[in-house]
């Protein structure tokens, strides 16, 4: 008991070194992109300058303060406190903040929010038990818990306090009508793993791709009982994949991939697919349209701006739209948003992530027409840094509108991210609001809500005749119209 005493203290104290020094290390090593990750944040970006340069400084007063018999047992007390801030600073952004900004603190970083806030948890854990094994035979236990409580609280309160102005709830100056489309019915199927996304569907047919193990191909039939899955098969291997997307018109189907780039095609029921020899087009979205034809987003190099572009793969040729995208600021972040296929009424919409701006063309990209989301949000608030490595990133995170889309029957759904006047904070938080518009007469309808108490990020959303299907998490949940 009494070597446990000795070295317990001392393995945690060394513990605590090694991690801030690597992340102190690793921050000051990569310290622009440091700089630029807080700047994103919406509770520290008005002092990111600051705070950068003093997180810094504080992890490595901290690791001398470890280092040293005399003073480790401050040092352990400001481990306790820093490793306080950092937790209550993640549960301030995952539960009350609007956006959510970038990891960081090297190895770290390749957690989500999630894995940090509990990796914060236990440490906060080792550092208390640290404490009282090591001052538990010089200091008054009394004194012991009262100085441990105030190193835990004090932090909480000044990080509270900090936070609450600089809530940015994303209310707009608009009025939603709300109403009820949806019955008590949904069902839900768990997949063993998150990452799925909408490859496409054959009316309740559902098809789905997954971005961790590309070739899958997961298939819900309409009795929405059991998840099918099947492997694609290409005719060669060759090439080194980044980012594969499938994509299903049924019953043909596409294999892409926009930064090798290339792209195969098969037909179903058969998994093989072939690759088509395009391999000059890169691109960063791709739906198919058609067999053989599709709508491509790329950036052009003369320009360094993004634009449409329509691909038929039978003929190899391809042609970009320029007047489609228009540019305010960058003619990347500006721009950026997603693709949305009108197969009833052969139209290719595209939604702007960060302005209430949706964009309607014909399936080759001609008769272009502009209409608005009920938000007034029209000017893309964006600024952007080029960095040293010559990546350009946002400075600070802009307000996204519009996050992802499904259209059928003359419907078109969005899910916003911004609050109208007549709607609570409370009902805001606590749920995702879907905007309904009619395509043909560029016309806002009602929206609704989906309750999502746990704040779980939907990964996208497919309407039916009868169902709204929405992914979120490892979930897939089937909604009821009425």
């Amino acid at each position: 008991m009494k070597k446990m005493t000795i070295y317990f203290p001392i393995g945690i104290a060394y513990f605590f070194i090694l991690l801030f020094c690597y992340a102190s290390i690793s921050k000051s090593l990569d310290f622009e992109n440091f700089q630029i990750q807080l700047a994103q944040s919406p509770l520290l970006s008005a002092n990111a300058g600051l705070i950068s340069y003093a997180t810094i400084i504080s992890e490595l007063i901290v690791v001398f303060l470890l280092f040293y018999q005399r003073s480790r047992l401050i040092g352990l007390y400001c481990s306790l406190g820093l490793m306080t801030a950092f937790t209550v600073y993640i549960y301030l952004i995952l539960y009350f903040s609007d956006s959510i900004p970038c990891s960081c603190g090297g190895i770290l970083e390749k957690m989500d929010w999630t894995d940090h806030l509990f990796f914060n948890f236990l440490c906060i854990l080792l550092a208390i038990v640290a404490i009282f094994t090591m001052g538990i035979g010089t200091i008054h236990k009394k004194k012991l818990v009262g100085f441990i409580s105030l190193v835990i609280v004090l932090p909480s309160i000044l990080l509270t306090l900090t936070f609450y102005p600089n809530i940015n709830d994303n209310k707009g100056d608009f009025t939603r009508r709300i109403v009820h489309p949806l019955t008590e019915q949904q069902t839900s199927l768990e997949f063993p793993t998150n990452n799925y996304y909408f490859a496409g569907n054959q009316g309740d047919t559902i098809f789905l791709g997954h971005r961790k193990t590309p070739l899958l191909l997961s298939i819900i039939t309409p009795d929405f009982n059991s998840i099918n899955v099947d492997t694609i098969k290409l005719d060669n291997y060759k090439h080194d994949f980044v980012s594969v997307t499938l994509n299903v018109s049924y019953p043909y189907f596409s294999v892409s991939d926009g930064k090798v780039p290339v792209v195969f095609e098969g037909k179903l029921p058969s998994l093989q697919a072939y690759d088509t020899g395009i391999n000059r087009l890169y691109f960063s979205r791709f739906y198919m349209l058609a067999p053989h034809q599709y709508v491509f987003k790329t950036m052009l190099v003369k320009t360094k701006e993004s634009e449409l572009g329509i691909l038929n793969t039978a003929s190899k040729a391809y042609f970009i739209n320029p007047d489609v995208l228009q540019t305010q600021i960058d003619g990347v972040f500006d721009t950026d948003g997603d693709i949305t296929v009108d197969h009833k009424n052969k139209q290719i919409i595209y939604t702007h992530l960060y302005r209430n701006e949706i964009i309607t063309a014909d399936l080759n990209l001609g008769n272009i027409r502009r209409s608005r989301t009920i938000d007034s949000l029209s000017h893309t608030n964006i600024e952007t840094k080029t960095l040293d490595n010559g990546q350009t990133k946002l400075v600070k995170a802009p307000t996204g509108i519009n996050r992802m889309q499904t259209v059928f029957d003359d419907k078109f759904y969005n899910v916003s991210k911004i609050r109208g006047k007549n709607e609570s904070y409370k009902d805001f938080r606590s749920n995702d609001i879907i905007d309904v518009y009619n395509t043909s007469k560029k016309k806002y309808l009602y929206s609704f809500y989906i309750s999502n108490e746990k704040r779980i990020k939907i990964n996208g959303i497919l309407s039916t005749k009868h169902y709204l299907y929405v992914l979120s998490g490892n979930k897939i949940t089937r909604y009821t119209f009425k």
